[in-house]
């Protein structure tokens, strides 16, 4: 048991250096404010190699939608089983705040104030965002601005304050009448207050809400009451939820970037862990202004960063593609950190992200990422007039859909394409050869260029802001459904069931856990818990039965690597019974605090409750449901254990990659590396640097296989192909791979290895070929010759300015081998022919039109001799891919040929094929 004096800083079972376990304490996990701040901090730890886990310290049964009053008892959960802990706004009593702050566990406090806490600090940009909107309200000539929302929460209190300053910036005076309070930052109240002020008439012609939940609220009530928005009314919120880019009129919008706010305090841990002094209050200086029709702009959606309380563009400027990427990407801010770029003591102010102490370097964020890829594209066509291929601007609808655009993120991107595609335009325009470019192509072809690709480009982003809608749409029906399955599986489990966790839901392949209250033998009043059941990790079932005290718990072999853990009260009214841990992942869009491991944990809650008074029952069926079980149970061993060696088989490889899928980024051995000839420090990040390599004739099955991948398929990748090297040679390979499933069974990471095939591989892969070809003669096999016949009919349909053309060649005797070897002489390397009889060839050639085929069969007649009979078939068959019946009407050709009759009135012809 560990010991209770002083804080352990390693335990039996901690992951090795390097990896830590951070704690995140909130009082409640879902909605866009936590969701988003989670989200942020785990994106930064995690990509540190660190484990993090959430912990809601608010019951999991809200009965509410509402932000519930604080709880008078919120449990400190994991003091010594976390290397750090992150405290959110209101999860923990001001007591046991401060007992955690001198306890030496390194500490970072989030949206919390203190007098006396040593811990650092991490508050949002309430004051210049809140300027911006003010400003923008009196730009659009109002004078007399109310503000609305709950001043006991202290980012409220900020932004009331600050609203009064921008005010009095203007010469205006905020009048008490203006103030409107409300008792929360919900809805409901704000809705309230709206109804009740149109009852004695409303004393301002704008509002600026504290939240964006008050102002939905409030222009909610404005409606009802018969106001028309924003021409009575105009409005602002604060949050950037999506549930304001769903109202009408669409509300105009503050983005605290809470993202970001995220991000910052997982830094300041990374500083702290690293030993580093931090200390003070580290505020963000960056928000940005989205305004839509509820403040009265019309024109559509713009979004403006803001720094220092200014936004950075005037409202007739130009779009700047880079302003608007880093406002239509709210969730993904700047890059990842590296490294720390100095220590320091005292309090930091940083603004933004790069302030206050402990700051670390960055690698290119995907937002960069993304820029530089566009930014290639448009440079292509103004100098080179040079269109995106189509698998690039698929690659950039994927990396769009990775940034997580948010609703409204299109329509702010559109104008700013079309703004960047005219400064090309204006560059292509005056742009001069480059050194060592003989020519350049002409002025025409690059404007053209530019503006084909602007085209294509907002095709890709329509795909890609349509994508993430469509998955979330997905999930939440898979949300619905594993609700339905988990409230039915509870209903139906007996005791033994509930605490071996078999009610989880069939696709739920992360970490799980129970650990349920007990009374300690060994402390008189005192609680452990014991962990019933565990699963989902290596190693997990051997800490079922282990007993551990609130601050040990949970243990870090509990802990999911591979995502997000999560811990939530098993709590009913006024049952207590412990705590579920989940590894999964929290929604950062939606509305409402609640998520779908609070239902689990409260119907889990009941469901044990249930269990006393069902005890018979259940007695009755255990031996039957546990043969059951165990089967299940073992069944998942099995797939567990298939993916591991599956994992274990292509790592060990001669080049492998690591494809990180939800933000593009790949990884590459230095055995990878030197199969193409290259350094490894000289290859990209992206996938683009093993696809782009892929020979023109393998790339269509080296796609296929992997959009099967990222489309959900669960059986290994396996495709060979060739791919090309630094010297220009193309090398033969092996490629394999696996892709490992999120919590959501949603693709995550997909890891392969590239092997170079062995003269073994060559000849078997030779062999294959041989099967369809003569290598004395180079005749092609008839299943063959029909195949590409129809490819050839089939690409005449689809591609204008295609041709093919069909030759039947009547030998007076079977042809000998030299005679067959200049013949084939005579064919291009897209061209083949076969043998329908002894003394009769069709030849198809592939990309030949009327002239060109004129031409081959002078020459083949020259080679040939005037003995051979040389037919070009005509009235070729209309429906696409019928190349029996054009074999047939070559047979009719050569047998009208050798009719004792005159020559056929063909031969002085050539048709086009019917398409």
């Amino acid at each position: 048991m560990p010991s209770q004096a002083g804080r352990q800083v390693t335990t039996a079972g901690r992951p090795p250096a390097g990896r830590l376990t951070v704690g995140v304490l909130c009082p409640v996990l879902g909605g866009f404010y936590f969701g988003r701040t989670l989200a942020g901090m785990a994106r930064v730890l995690r990509a540190a190699g660190h484990r993090v886990v959430a912990v809601q310290t608010y019951p999991a049964d809200l009965d509410r939608d509402e932000f519930p009053v604080p709880p008078a008892h919120r449990h400190v959960v994991g003091r010594r089983s976390f290397d750090g802990l992150v405290v959110v706004t209101t999860a923990l009593a001001e007591g046991d705040l401060r007992a955690l702050d001198e306890s030496g566990v390194p500490l970072v406090l989030l949206g919390v104030q203190g007098e006396g806490l040593r811990a650092p600090s991490v508050v949002p940009d309430n004051s210049g965002g809140v300027r911006a909107a003010v400003d923008h309200l009196v730009a659009h000539g109002h004078r007399h601005i109310g503000f609305v929302g709950n001043t006991d929460q202290q980012d409220t209190l900020e932004r009331y304050e600050a609203y009064r300053g921008a005010l009095a910036a203007h010469g205006l005076e905020a009048r008490a009448e203006w103030f409107y309070a409300t008792r929360d930052n919900q809805e409901a109240s704000a809705e309230a207050v709206a109804r009740r002020l149109v009852e004695r008439e409303l004393p301002t012609t704008a509002t600026l809400a504290a939240t964006d939940r008050n102002a939905i609220g409030f222009m909610r009530g404005l409606r009802a009451a018969g106001l028309e928005l924003p021409e009575d009314q105009a409005v602002v919120g604060v949050d950037r939820s999506d549930s304001g880019a769903r109202a009408r009129p669409r509300l105009s919008t503050v983005d605290p970037m809470h993202d970001a706010v995220g991000e910052r305090a997982a830094e300041l841990m990374l500083a702290r862990l690293r030993g580093l002094a931090v200390t003070g209050t580290h505020r963000l200086t960056r928000s940005a202004l989205i305004t839509r029709e509820s403040c009265g702009c019309v024109e559509g959606v713009r979004g403006d960063l803001v720094v220092a309380g200014t936004t950075t563009r005037r409202p007739d400027d130009e779009p700047m593609l880079a302003d608007v990427a880093r406002v239509a990407f709210p969730c993904v801010t700047d890059g990842t950190p590296t490294s720390p770029a100095g220590a320091g003591h005292g309090a930091g102010h940083g603004g933004g992200h790069g302030g206050g102490h402990g700051a670390l370097r960055r690698r290119p964020s995907p937002v960069d990422v993304w820029l530089h890829a566009l930014q290639r594209m448009f440079r292509s066509a103004a100098e080179l007039a040079v269109v995106p291929p189509v698998d690039a601007l698929a690659e950039l609808a994927d990396r769009t859909a990775a940034l997580r655009p948010s609703p409204d993120a299109l329509e702010q991107l559109v104008p700013a394409v079309r703004a960047e595609a005219a400064r090309w335009t204006r560059e292509a325009g005056r742009r001069t050869p480059s050194p060592g470019r003989a020519q350049v192509p002409r002025r025409a072809a690059r404007l053209a260029a530019v503006e084909d690709t602007a085209r294509h480009v907002l095709v890709a982003f329509v795909h890609g802001c349509s994508q993430p809608a469509l998955v979330r749409v997905g999930r939440l029906e898979q949300d619905i459904a594993e609700q339905n399955e988990v409230d039915l599986e509870l209903m139906r489990s007996d005791g033994a069931a509930l605490r071996r966790l078999d009610w989880l839901p069939r696709g739920h392949s992360g970490a799980a856990a129970l650990a349920l209250w007990e009374d300690d033998a060994e402390s008189s009043g005192g609680r452990l818990l014991r962990i019933v059941g565990a699963r989902g990790v290596p190693g997990a079932e051997r800490l079922v039965g282990t007993a551990l005290q609130l601050a040990d718990f949970p243990p870090s072999e509990l802990t999911d690597p591979r995502t997000l853990t999560v811990v939530t009260r098993v709590a009913f009214g006024r049952s207590d019974r412990g705590f579920l841990l989940v590894g999964g992942i929290v929604d950062a869009r939606s509305t409402s605090t609640r998520v779908r491991y609070d239902h689990w944990a409260a119907m889990l809650s009941v469901a044990l409750d249930a269990e006393g008074m069902l005890s018979s029952l259940q007695d009755q069926r255990r031996e039957l449901a546990q043969a059951a079980e165990r089967e299940r149970v073992l069944a998942l061993e099995v797939e567990a254990s298939r993916e591991r060696a599956a994992l274990v088989q292509i790592a060990s490889q001669d080049g492998t990659w690591d494809w990180d899928v939800e933000s593009g980024e790949v990884r590459y051995s230095e055995a990878w590396a030197r199969i193409v000839g290259c350094d490894v420090r000289h290859l990209g990040d992206d996938a683009q640097e093993w696809l782009g390599r892929v020979h023109p004739d393998d790339a269509r099955a080296v796609h296929a296989a992997v959009a099967a991948q990222l489309s959900g398929a669960h059986q290994p990748l396996d495709v060979e192909h060739r791919v090309r090297a630094a010297d220009g040679r193309y090398v033969r390979v092996r490629c394999r791979a696996v892709t490992v499933h999120d919590a959501g069974d949603r693709p995550a990471r997909m890891v392969g290895a590239m092997a170079v095939l062995s003269d073994l591989g060559l000849f078997r892969s030779e062999l294959r070929e041989r099967v369809l070809a003569d290598p004395d003669t180079g005749l092609v096999a008839r299943d063959l010759f029909v195949d590409r016949l129809e490819r050839a009919i089939l690409r005449a349909r689809r591609v204008d300015g295609y041709d093919w053309q069909l030759l039947a060649l009547g030998f007076p005797q079977s042809p000998s081998v030299p005679t067959l070897h200049r013949l084939q002489g005579e064919l291009g390397g897209a061209d083949c022919a076969y043998a329908a009889a002894p003394c009769d060839v069709v030849v198809l050639l592939d990309g030949a039109d009327e002239a060109s085929a004129r031409e081959r069969v002078a020459r083949l007649r020259a080679v040939l001799g005037a003995a051979v009979g040389i037919e070009r078939v005509v009235g070729l068959p209309t429906p696409a891919g019928d190349a029996i019946e054009a074999l047939r009407r070559a047979g009719d050709a050569l047998a009208r040929y050798r009719a004792p009759r005159q020559a056929s009135p063909s031969r002085d012809r050539v048709p086009r094929p019917a398409r």
